[in-house]
């Protein structure tokens, strides 16, 4: 069936994929959303390279509120870039770092040793702890505010002390993302935002994903009230900004259809369209549970679904993988059925401390989006 759009109000818009009706209790769900927990949320559904939803709805930015003096409200579109924060770590930097494990540039097991001749106490930490987030780097460190470059930001995070030892414990590390970017970039020569797209977007026909975006179309995120303005363009998380908007952590932004490309490859384990863009075995091997006996489940790059309270909700399978990002973003793949689903919002619009309503409503909102998608297939 080709796709079709229906403008239901000036700010709705669904993809008639024929199964809208059937997944009408998600749909209602976000909109209940809409204007208390984020501005604006697109959400698509799939199998493999099969849409069962694709929706968008509300506004780019809320003008609601006496700062605005003109407001000129603008709907979200299918177009809409989102700041994918900690997405940004599974979309971009680890896939990288799969792509080039497979051409054998490196192997898990490499210890930082290999790649910088001073790792203050972090020398043998290797490769697999940083993508599994045991490696005891700290969780975050404010570089933006510590009076260095954005250029010391290693030397700075191999100063600081560790939170645990090696491989004792996960403590999900943005820093320790910073220095898997270093260490790929070294190793291939380039930044980041140029291995990703080569690697990554235009092999899997993610046409507006980037770093930096140039497009106006972004889905605002929170308000700062130094600027006094929404920031919107410029990614959110303020170590990745320090660092220019290319950072391992974070600084990716992407649209619906971009992700839901995305998804479906994660859905065909490395697969997509035919194409293989990703082996099975590098696949399988990114998707294992490496910590569970640490009391939370990583993968290489992946959470793993497991443990009380997960983003993905209840019903997902054990074996189910994704990850979800720290501005209101989220792609996961339930493991048994390989149903992916795709939830993108800005849910630090009306501040960082409102988000805990967020919190349960997005888990809330995966059992309800599951449980549609298997009475539809």
């Amino acid at each position: 069936m080709a796709e079709k759009l229906i403008h239901l109000t000036n700010n709705l818009v669904l993809s008639d994929t024929g199964h809208i009706g059937d997944f009408n209790k998600t749909i209602q769900h976000v909109l209940a959303g809409i204007g208390t927990q984020y501005s604006c949320a697109s959400v698509a559904i799939g199998r493999g390279d099969k849409v069962l939803l694709k929706f968008c709805a509300g506004n780019r930015q809320d003008y609601s509120g006496e700062i605005f003096q003109n407001p000129d409200p603008k709907p979200v579109d299918p177009d809409t870039l989102y700041d994918m924060a900690s997405v940004s770590k599974m979309m971009s930097t680890t896939m990288v770092a799969l792509r080039m494990l497979e051409d054998g540039r490196f192997s898990p097991y490499d210890s930082l040793w290999r790649y910088f001749d001073d790792c203050g106490n972090f020398r043998n930490v290797e490769i697999r702890h940083l993508m599994t987030h045991t490696s005891g780097i700290s969780p975050h460190l404010p570089l933006y505010s510590m009076g260095i470059t954005p250029d010391d930001s290693v030397r700075a995070i191999f100063d600081s002390k560790p939170v645990c030892g090696i491989g004792e414990g996960v403590n999900y590390s943005c820093m320790g993302y910073i220095i898997l970017q270093t260490i790929l970039e070294k190793i291939a020569g380039r930044p980041l935002d140029e291995l990703a797209d080569e690697l990554v977007f235009r092999p899997l026909g993610m046409e507006t994903a980037c770093y930096c975006p140039k497009s106006g179309n972004v889905a605002a995120t929170e308000y700062s009230p130094h600027n006094h303005y929404y920031i919107s363009g410029h990614v959110h998380d303020e170590n990745a900004h320090f660092r220019g908007g290319v950072s391992g952590n974070a600084g990716v932004f992407a649209s619906l259809d971009d992700c839901i490309r995305f998804g479906a490859m994660l859905s065909g384990r490395g697969t997509s369209a035919g194409n293989i863009y990703l082996g099975r075995h590098t696949f399988d091997l990114a998707t294992t549970n490496f910590t569970k006996h640490l009391g939370e489940s990583r993968g290489l790059g992946f959470a793993i679904h497991g443990g009380e309270l997960s983003a993905s909700g209840e019903l997902m399978s054990p074996d189910s993988y994704g990850h979800n990002g720290y501005t209101g973003t989220s792609i996961y793949v339930d493991g048994r059925t390989g149903t992916y689903i795709i939830l993108l919002t800005n849910s630090v619009h009306y501040g960082r401390d409102n988000r805990a309503p967020f919190f349960r409503a997005r888990r809330i909102f995966h059992n309800i989006a599951l449980a549609d998608a298997d009475r539809v297939l």
